[in-house]
């Protein structure tokens, strides 16, 4: 999987851009798709209330497979909102992941995503990260009978919220093959180095999300999106430990908000600009 630097990072890296369709929920599947087409994108990954939206107007996941062929689109993962750690939430969770991986099945996505505990792992109790992992493993087979991973997203305030909550889970967990959803900037809001998390579990790694802000530690809600290399979070960083490691997957935008395409679009031109310069470094 790795490239090394002679290899030509950059021109030959094979990394893809998308975006993730939860930042665009006011638009339909559609609308999404060709939001996504117009910024030249290489994917979408898609919430899957955009999915339930579009098949309850009547069309089918084939018309969505051939929409998505004419748009030279990839699916990387469909994105639900499941933690599987609320006794009250579980079965229907377990239903919606059932449901997510059939229809990953009919788009030739690779990956459910999911969050793992409602809360920061560091004020879970031991019964509450026993009976969640329980609950992953289940989730873990489902896809598994699918030929579908599963990917918990890093994310501040779950249970996989630092590199030690990590490593506790996948020593806990007994089923294989899952992944991770690497967002730096979900580990950067709670005051945490991102790349020593991505070095660390690199090989868990498959897909990734980038964002960024001009964040107000104190006030978030003051905190501003900007394109993904100008932003507090040092992308710049991250995005060059991705290339270092050789990371072929794909990198969705995951922006919210009235310029979630501007930032999107934004976004795309720089991280190419970065792959350029990047290249001419190392063929010096």
């Amino acid at each position: 999987m790795s490239l090394s630097k002679d290899d030509g990072i950059g021109q030959d890296s094979k990394i893809r851009y998308g975006m993730c369709s939860t930042g665009l929920k006011q638009h339909s599947l559609e609308q999404v798709l060709e939001i996504a087409s117009d910024c030249r994108l290489q994917g979408i990954e898609i919430w899957s209330g955009h999915i339930e939206e579009y098949l309850s107007r009547g069309h089918h996941l084939i018309e969505l497979k051939s929409q998505l062929s004419s748009y030279q689109l990839e699916v990387p993962a469909i994105s639900g909102y499941t933690y599987l750690s609320r006794d009250e939430d579980y079965k229907e969770e377990l239903n919606q992941i059932d449901i997510a991986a059939q229809w990953c099945r009919a788009l030739d996505c690779p990956r459910i995503r999911t969050f793992l505990g409602h809360t920061s792992s560091q004020v879970i109790l031991a019964s509450e990260w026993e009976q969640s992992i329980h609950r992953l493993d289940k989730a873990i087979d489902l896809c598994n009978s699918y030929d579908v991973k599963l990917a918990v997203e890093i994310h501040n305030n779950t249970f996989a919220d630092t590199s030690d909550s990590l490593t506790a889970m996948f020593r806990d967990i007994k089923a294989t093959g899952l992944e991770l959803i690497f967002d730096g900037f979900n580990l950067f809001v709670d005051s945490l180095e991102p790349i020593p998390v991505l070095e660390q579990f690199y090989t868990m790694i498959h897909h990734v999300h980038f964002k960024d802000y001009r964040w107000n530690h104190q006030d978030w809600g003051q905190s501003v999106p900007v394109p993904v290399l100008q932003g507090d979070a040092n992308h710049s960083a991250i995005f060059n430990k991705l290339l270092e490691l050789g990371y072929e997957g794909m990198i969705s935008f995951e922006y919210f908000g009235d310029a979630a395409v501007t930032n999107t679009r934004k976004s795309l031109l720089e991280v190419q600009d970065y792959i350029k310069k990047y290249d001419f470094e190392n063929s010096k």
